[in-house]
């Protein structure tokens, strides 16, 4: 919902809003590389032969994120100003994957008990690996203000590909998609950009990896 403000409230409020205007793309990128201690998060170790997972996301290893920011759906009139402020982040696709592997991994033993001597191969073909800070802006005369601030997360679904195979042979192959169920997560009103952001960078590895789940036990019941 959007927050109303007025009056002396408003110029307050005004002179918070300056403050995300100091996140520069380089000072986020900065900010959630460490959040991962300025290193991708390194897949389980633990590997099985019979399963394998491989993703077609273009990415930059030397990259953790890439962000950008963008200002729309300007209206600067005499009575009435709108403003609409979107800080993004791109998240290396590799993070998400790696959260993705790490299911698997841990889901192995269901799975080749299902597989029964056949082969697994997994493709990430598409995985959530985005989100922007928003801060929706309405002013009339300057003294009353509309609010509305939050994360957006990016709403792609997980979308995987499988291949089974026995001797070499491909048997089986399918795609599964998962749906995303993220939602906007609220900014409260003091709250800062970096808590904001930390925090959903902490639900974005709880997110991937129920829906990883959700993916693991989808393909137990076509295999």
């Amino acid at each position: 919902m959007f927050k109303v403000h007025s009056s002396i409230g408003a110029s307050i409020l005004f002179l918070f809003f300056l403050f995300p205007g100091c996140i520069a793309p380089q000072k986020m990128d900065a900010f959630v590389a460490g959040q991962f201690n300025n290193e991708l998060p390194k897949p389980d170790k633990k590997k099985n032969p019979d399963i394998s997972v491989t993703t077609t996301i273009s990415s930059d290893p030397k990259k953790i994120s890439v962000s950008g920011r963008k200002t729309s759906n300007v209206l600067p009139l005499i009575i009435y100003w709108q403003f609409d402020h979107r800080y993004t982040c791109e998240l290396n696709p590799a993070i998400g994957v790696n959260y993705f592997k790490k299911v698997i991994s841990q889901q192995s033993n269901k799975l080749i008990q299902k597989l029964n001597g056949r082969q697994l191969e997994l493709n990430v073909e598409q995985i959530p690996q985005a989100f922007a800070l928003t801060n929706k802006e309405r002013w009339i005369f300057i003294l009353i203000q509309w609010q509305k601030l939050y994360v957006e997360p990016d709403f792609k679904d997980m979308i995987v590909s499988y291949k089974v195979s026995q001797n070499g042979s491909e048997i089986e192959s399918g795609k599964i998609t998962v749906s995303n169920k993220q939602q906007n997560q609220g900014i409260g009103l003091f709250q800062s950009w970096k808590s904001s952001t930390s925090e959903f960078l902490g639900q974005y590895s709880t997110d991937i990896t129920e829906m990883s789940k959700t993916f693991v036990n989808n393909l137990i019941q076509v295999l």
